[in-house]
């Protein structure tokens, strides 16, 4: 029987994927807690013996089901289109889970969940996965999952219960890993420049730290039905990627019954206005597969 041995929210932010001297003249003299904070949780993986990387993609947006990349592996040559200044020619050669990403597709037709498994191996690929592969890989292998755009939170809930019982069925030792921020608005273009250093002084209104902190507090105290409750009023703060990395994660948990509580891998922080965290939780709770 598999297990979830793991799991976190983590930040991916490009700047994470610039030389060391970028990223401190960025932070006038700091460099960005992110990086330090993939090492922390790497070490967590190793205690682990974690075998499969599980990512919730926050730029792969998907619209009339549930996704996951089911090929046996992936390889090629990535430039964003986002950013192609900071992120360009990257090569990615890692192996895939086909046979969990085809009982995740299974397990969403036995519960009448929408979800598909993509096994072609030319599907386009996003940094949320590849970032994390970069910091946290050595050599597991990488279940990438999107997000559907169509999707509510018992929909993202329901699927990351599917999700769950997959692993559960897989015999994986997975890691869960929610691949995006927090409250996610930028600052203007013309102001972009001002705000490049880390300190949370620097999101885009003070409502939004505020509410992105409450959610941090929430988690500490492993308050997820919390959270969960709170997605109406964060959705005005406009999460990455609907906040459905996180909800996926916390579906294939538990759901509202997990109480997993959350420690902080990296400083609580800012990039362009947005806000960015590492939250790694502790799984010794979870009720993993558990309908929503």
């Amino acid at each position: 029987m598999g297990e979830i041995v793991a799991a976190a929210v983590c930040g991916h932010v490009p700047t994470v994927m610039l030389p060391e001297e970028i990223r401190v003249k960025l932070g006038k003299g700091e460099d960005s807690s992110l990086v330090a904070g993939f090492a922390e949780i790497r070490s967590v993986f190793d205690d682990k013996d974690v075998d499969t990387l599980v990512i919730f993609d926050t730029h792969w947006f998907t619209t009339t089901e549930h996704l996951v990349a089911g090929a046996e592996h992936h390889k090629g040559t990535y430039t964003s289109e986002e950013l192609p200044r900071v992120i360009r020619d990257l090569e990615y050669d890692y192996p895939g889970a086909p046979e969990l990403a085809q009982l995740v597709a299974e397990v969403g037709k036995e519960r009448r969940v929408p979800a598909y498994n993509a096994t072609n191996p030319n599907i386009s690929h996003h940094y949320p996965t590849l970032n994390l592969v970069k910091y946290l890989h050595k050599g597991e292998k990488v279940l990438s999952v999107g997000v559907c755009q169509t999707a509510e939170a018992p929909d993202f809930l329901a699927f990351g219960a599917v999700v769950g019982e997959a692993i559960k069925r897989s015999g994986s030792r997975a890691a869960l890993l929610a691949s995006g921020g927090m409250s996610h608005r930028f600052w203007p273009l013309r102001e972009l420049g001002e705000h490049n250093e880390y300190t949370p002084d620097n999101l885009i209104t003070p409502e939004a730290r505020r509410i992105d902190e409450h959610i941090l507090g929430l988690w500490s105290e492993g308050n997820h039905a919390g959270v969960i409750d709170l997605y109406p009023a964060y959705l005005e703060h406009s999460p990455e990627g609907y906040f459905g990395h996180y909800l996926m994660l916390a579906g294939a948990l538990g759901g509202r019954d997990f109480s997993g509580r959350g420690v902080l891998c990296s400083k609580y922080e800012s990039s362009l206005g947005t806000g960015q965290a590492h939250v790694l939780f502790d799984v010794s709770a979870a009720r993993v597969g558990v309908p929503a």
